[in-house]
């Protein structure tokens, strides 16, 4: 597992261009003390298991702690050494905006997504994914955050790929739009054939995609208010060819986010979450001490209920091969993280204010605590394969095994 850092960095040339934000000297010094060593676990653990099927690693980390920069500087440097990647999110595996709905209606306490997923889909789908055979194409669900004016949605809808030919019918549908049924259009998807070979589409993919604005552009729109028939394909790398009535060329970014197709079974599956990985603590007086969140009898009384719920999430968590923790052990620099990426939106009038921040992030931390349930992950010797200790600046600090995070963090 041979890496030169001066004849093979130029890997990360194309990352480097589009993470401009990324120090070079830093990423170099990260190579060695712990990208590189962190490879080297996967591969072994490749190895050591001698089966074809691929290796499920957890990465869990609270919101900012830079979890996505990670996974891209990884991807790279596994395919280096020869092996593919997939990387999936326990946010693809949120309830539909229907089921969510429902959930509200027993429970209103769930203002927002959180500790809300689909948990069977999510099994299956790494089950899929892990054993699936290299001739058989599968798709893997996504979810779409900005749907429902940003309440969120998953959608029978599949992204457009090279090669992939889609399919649909627009149909009078009675669909669940921004928290109301409504008889609406929609795009029902009949049929996903690649490379000439039809693809499974599973019964629970979601809601058909309702005709409305905030999801769709005007010109889409108005193309599709007097279309039935639709095929859709890729025109280019980045432009998505509709034909029906005529042809639309519509930016594949400007589109819903939708299940996945993939075509080759991953040596490594990236599962990474918020609160991936987080375990019901049996002892709940730890929610009565006023942690930030948690100040409110109300607050405290939702934080036990989820707690409780998290015992649902075990199947899932066991299907974790490797868990990698990123922990923030001052968890309230999340805080500021997310303040500095709404900062640009603020300058164009949009994004949250500062007591909105606050808000929403301190619904997640009723939800999944970083003082309670993260911390109990990063000292957890069972099921937790290291704990990589991030600073206020998003650089590591070290890399522990998690009895040391233990004694060290206490």
């Amino acid at each position: 597992m041979d890496f030169d850092l001066e004849s093979d960095f130029s890997i990360f040339e194309e990352l480097l261009k589009k993470r401009p934000e990324l120090n070079v000297d830093a990423l170099k010094k990260s190579l060695t003390d712990y990208y590189l060593p962190y490879a080297k676990k996967l591969i072994d653990l490749k190895t050591k298991k001698n089966l074809p099927e691929g290796v499920i690693v957890g990465v869990s980390a609270i919101q900012g702690a830079g979890k996505t920069t990670q996974g891209e500087i990884l991807e790279v440097l596994l395919k280096h050494f020869g092996h593919s990647t997939v990387s999936r999110s326990i946010d693809d595996h949120y309830l539909t905006h229907r089921e969510l709905c429902e959930l509200r209606t027993e429970d209103p306490r769930f203002i927002r997504r959180g500790v809300t997923h689909d948990i069977q889909l999510a099994i299956r789908d790494l089950k899929d994914l892990q054993v699936m055979e290299d001739e058989t194409p599968i798709l893997v669900s996504g979810y779409d955050k900005g749907a429902q004016h940003g309440d969120g949605d998953r959608f029978r809808w599949v992204n457009p790929q090279k090669d992939l030919v889609i399919k649909a019918e627009v149909k009078d549908k009675y669909l669940m739009v921004n928290k109301s049924e409504q008889h609406i259009k929609g795009i029902e998807i009949e049929s996903a054939d690649y490379q000439g070979n039809n693809i499974f589409l599973p019964s629970n993919m979601g809601s058909d995609v309702p005709l409305v604005d905030h999801l769709l552009s005007e010109d889409l729109l108005k193309f599709l208010s007097d279309q039935t028939k639709l095929t859709i394909t890729m025109e280019d790398d980045e432009n998505v060819l509709i034909s029906g009535n005529g042809t639309l060329t519509v930016p594949k970014k400007d589109l819903p986010n939708g299940w996945r197709l993939i075509t080759k079974r991953p040596d490594f599956i990236f599962y990474d979450g918020w609160m991936l990985g987080a375990r019901s603590v049996s002892d709940e007086s730890v929610f009565d001490v006023n942690l930030p969140a948690l100040e409110t009898e109300e607050s405290k009384t939702f934080a036990k209920h989820v707690n409780r719920k998290l015992l649902s999430y075990e199947p899932l968590w066991e299907m974790l091969e490797f868990l990698n923790v990123l922990y923030v052990v001052n968890y309230e620099d999340s805080l500021k993280w997310r303040d500095q990426a709404e900062e640009t939106l603020r300058t164009k009038g949009e994004g949250m204010t500062h007591d909105e921040i606050t808000q929403f992030v301190h619904y997640f931390w009723r939800s999944v605590h970083p003082a309670i349930h993260i911390k109990n992950l990063a000292h957890d010797e069972k099921n937790t394969s290291q704990v990589i200790i991030i600073n206020d600046d998003h650089s590591v600090r070290e890399i522990l095994p998690p009895g040391q995070a233990k004694q060290k963090y206490p």
